[in-house]
């Protein structure tokens, strides 16, 4: 079976779960490419995904106010953008030529299907992936021209009812994850001298200077562990980090996961993917909600909040004391089974064929 998924590099998270479908589908004989629909098809949705992308590093209120634009002006309903890509991805879809199509990213699925079914002839089947988790994500995730849509929770489920869902194909299956989640921990090279608790404070892929504000007030506040910042690809951040006594710092590892074991405790704004990640990990961690939390995210600390996986902290200074809480193991945390990628991937082993 060729198989073709598309996404997007607006934040990492699409990307993350695009990849672990696609090695698990390859794991199973299928032949599985992941694109970068927009960066292939699109040069000014790939911009905007580049800005989105700069916006991360600083004060998140930028980044929370660009996806309230987003969200109210969908980037896939921009008729003008769609036409001028629109040769661009028949193109495309005519150099992958695949049996099945799979959609990780809810700003590429209206003008995919648009263009597909300008193709003519037989279509492939198109499966849609959903990565938020929940109330506030965009409706532009469900389109009923689409085959299956796979759901990564019953709260997602339920916000995207209103717009249609409930008479739609569609099932909770997870969320697509690494299945490095599921293998025994191993500590990182970087962390071999380790002693004692560690308290990582995750800056992301872009590296997001809230994360050394964090570092600073738990510093203040001497926590009895080792802290790590993650700067992910911001030079400038980790230069910062560095000159901060006491406080290990690196960039953005081949895998996060590795970290995460090592962990007895992640500060992390709220990402779904890291989110599940965490939950899959079964490992205890605080949500960032300051200064802002975006629209698309918001769904996500209410699954935290509702299913109890995780601690949400408002505002920075009560970070502290929510840390020694953990390492002290005073709250009783519950982790709901969200590892989905060999569900979906079987799914469309055996459904994906025309």
């Amino acid at each position: 079976m060729k198989v073709s998924i598309f996404t997007m590099n607006g934040g990492h998270g699409t990307i993350s779960a695009s990849l672990a479908l696609g090695k698990y589908l390859r794991s199973r004989g299928a032949e599985c490419s992941v694109v970068d629909f927009m960066k292939e098809t699109n040069p000014l949705g790939n911009a905007l995904a580049d800005i989105y992308n700069s916006l991360l590093r600083g004060d998140l209120r930028f980044a929370s106010l660009y996806m309230e634009l987003a969200h109210l002006f969908p980037f896939d309903r921009f008729e003008p953008a769609n036409l001028l890509s629109r040769k661009r991805i028949l193109r495309l879809l005519e150099k992958e030529r695949p049996e099945t199509v799979v959609l990780i990213c809810p700003w590429i699925i209206g003008p995919i299907l648009q263009a597909l079914r300008r193709k003519g002839g037989e279509r492939p089947k198109v499966y849609t992936v959903v990565v938020d988790l929940g109330r506030g994500m965009t409706s532009s995730w469900f389109n009923p021209e689409a085959d299956f849509t796979s759901l990564p929770t019953r709260q997602a489920r339920d916000f995207l009812k209103q717009f249609g869902l409930e008479n739609h194909a569609a099932a909770v299956m997870g969320m697509p994850l690494t299945s490095d989640v599921k293998s025994p921990p191993t500590l990182p090279e970087y962390l071999q001298d380790l002693e004692g608790p560690l308290c990582t404070v995750l800056g992301g892929r872009e590296g997001g200077r809230n994360s050394l504000k964090i570092v600073d007030l738990l510093l203040k506040n001497r926590l009895d562990a080792t802290i790590l910042i993650q700067c992910g690809k911001n030079r400038s951040l980790a230069r910062a980090a560095s000159r901060r006594n006491g406080v290990q710092v690196i960039g953005f590892p081949d895998s996060i996961i590795p970290l995460f074991q090592a962990s007895s405790v992640v500060i992390t704004k709220a990402g779904a993917l890291t989110v599940s990640e965490l939950v899959a990990l079964k490992k205890p961690f605080i949500l960032d909600t300051s200064p802002a939390v975006m629209p698309q995210e918001r769904g996500n600390v209410e699954f935290v909040r509702e299913e109890n996986c995780g601690l949400i902290a408002l505002r920075p200074e009560e970070m502290p004391s929510m840390v020694n809480r953990i390492l002290d193991r005073q709250p009783d945390f519950s982790y709901p089974s969200i590892y989905g990628t060999d569900r979906i991937g079987e799914f469309i082993l055996k459904e994906g064929r025309v």
